[in-house]
């Protein structure tokens, strides 16, 4: 006669099944957790490399004493006097598309000069635009000399741009100042500027403003993620009257993407450089979140 299993041992087979199953379950979730943290790292890592690798190039073409920041509300200051790190960078970017492609150095010089193997009509015809000034570079390279910066030298946030200029191309393919905007003083060096950048995250903009005037409907201000997205804002004239300022700030121009899960993002300048950092942070389910932190120094 065959025994059968009895109720006790058929609830310690099951007993034993559930611990088992447990243990793996935890087993198999902690590697699960320890691969998205791993990838995550590694993803965050790589992300933030490329923003601060674009951002480099973009603020390595600046005007050098046109950079300023914000500490997210109306506190300005240049970039050479911070008294503490800002969230919020403005720059004026040189005209520089003709200029990498060689069509001219990007150093305007009030003296006569001319090169055989270009066609100067054809490169002061591409740069007569409203959109393109003339703007004083500063008694120095580095434009260290104190300026007023954020009040009237390049019209910041609807300041006066005392420091930048109109300009048009006259018929014998040379640059004058516009009548009405002739300096009093002309000085050797001047560049070329075609317009303002800003970098900061979406903590720091006007979700109102962002909303009419960015013109991005993609980007919903109202979205858990936005307050850790950073920014791009590029194609707006602070020196055209009246002043514009970027679209997040209410004003004009485009917005873009640079990264999502910035947690943080700041910009000082220490030893003659502007150093940008970014802290990126991303949450990985069942653990803790895992955090990237990086920098940048820009010459």
């Amino acid at each position: 006669m065959q025994r059968g299993f009895t109720l006790i041992e058929m609830i310690f087979v099951v007993l034993i099944s559930a611990l088992l199953s447990i243990g793996g379950f935890k087993a198999f979730e902690s590697l699960y957790i320890r691969s998205a943290k791993a990838k995550a790292i590694t993803d965050l890592s790589l992300q933030s490399q490329v923003v601060l690798n674009q951002l480099g190039v973009l603020v390595y073409n600046r005007i050098p004493n046109s950079v300023i920041g914000y500490d997210g509300s109306s506190s300005c200051e240049p970039i050479q006097e911070l008294s503490s790190p800002k969230v919020v960078l403005e720059w004026l970017g040189l005209a520089d598309d003709a200029m990498l492609r060689e069509e001219y150095d990007g150093f305007v010089d009030m003296n006569a000069s001319a090169k055989p193997d270009l066609n100067t009509s054809n490169i002061l015809n591409s740069l007569d635009s409203p959109d393109i000034n003339l703007i004083f570079a500063g008694a120095f390279d580095d434009g260290t000399e104190s300026i007023a910066a954020c009040s009237g030298a390049f019209g910041w946030h609807g300041n006066d741009s005392d420091l930048s200029y109109d300009f048009s191309v006259s018929t014998a393919n040379k640059i004058q100042f516009n009548p009405g905007d002739i300096p009093d003083v002309i000085y050797e060096k001047y560049y070329l500027s075609n317009g303002a950048y800003a970098v900061t995250r979406g903590e720091h903009v006007n979700h109102a403003n962002f909303n009419s005037k960015c013109n991005r409907s993609d980007i919903d201000t109202n979205a858990a993620d936005f307050d850790n997205t950073l920014f791009l804002f590029y194609n707006y004239y602070p020196y055209k009257t009246p002043s514009q300022t970027y679209c997040g700030d209410g004003g004009d121009g485009n917005v873009t993407v640079l990264a999502k899960d910035v947690s943080g993002f700041q910009a000082s300048y220490i030893n003659d450089a502007i150093r940008i950092s970014i802290d990126m942070n991303r949450t990985i389910r069942g653990s803790s979140s895992v955090h990237v932190s990086k920098q940048k120094a820009v010459f």
